[in-house]
Parts: structure tokens; sequence; C-alpha cells
């Protein structure tokens, strides 16, 4: 693997598991009991969603190169699905859909 795949794999793999580690926290029980506050669980969304945006462009960008491999295009679907999840809630939020 090269450098340039291994951005897109990395930002996948992290920003997955840093959605999971917020749905954990949000589920978690009461606003008491959780061990992640407002503020952690605002800038861990806000991170995980920066290293998915990032992933993403880098791998559309191995894409539009003609020099992508089934791993890059596999870690854009997951990050493509993940932007998707993360703006779908910040309109929710936003409009109260």
């Amino acid at each position: 693997m090269t450098p340039n795949t291994m951005i897109p794999v990395l930002s996948a793999v992290t920003s997955w598991l840093l959605a999971i580690f917020l749905v954990v926290q949000l589920l978690s029980g009461t606003f008491d009991e959780r061990s992640c506050q407002t503020t952690c669980v605002n800038t861990v969304f806000w991170i995980s969603f920066a290293v998915a945006a990032l992933g993403m462009i880098f791998s559309a960008s191995i894409l539009f190169s003609r020099k992508s491999g089934w791993i890059n295009n596999l870690c854009l679907l997951a990050l493509l699905g993940l932007c998707g999840i993360y703006v779908a809630t910040i309109l929710i939020g936003t409009f109260g859909i």
C-alpha cells in the first residue's frame, strides 16, 4: 500500500471508530451517568466528521487519478456513508425535521 492509499483507509477506520464511540456514549444511560458530556460529544462529532471528509477528499482524488484499487473504492463508499449520516444529523438538528 502506498501512503496515498493509507490516508483514506486510516481515516475511514478512525472516523467509523469515533462514530461508534459517539453512539455508545449517547446510548449509555442518562446524561449524568455518561462519561462523555455535551462538550465531549460535540468535539468528537466534529473531529470524526472532519476526518471522514478529509479521507473522502483523498479517496476521491485517488479515484480521479485513475490509480484506484478496490480498497480505495471500499474506503470511499464507507466514508460517503458516514458523511451522509453526519450531514443528515446536522440537517435534522438544525431544522428540527
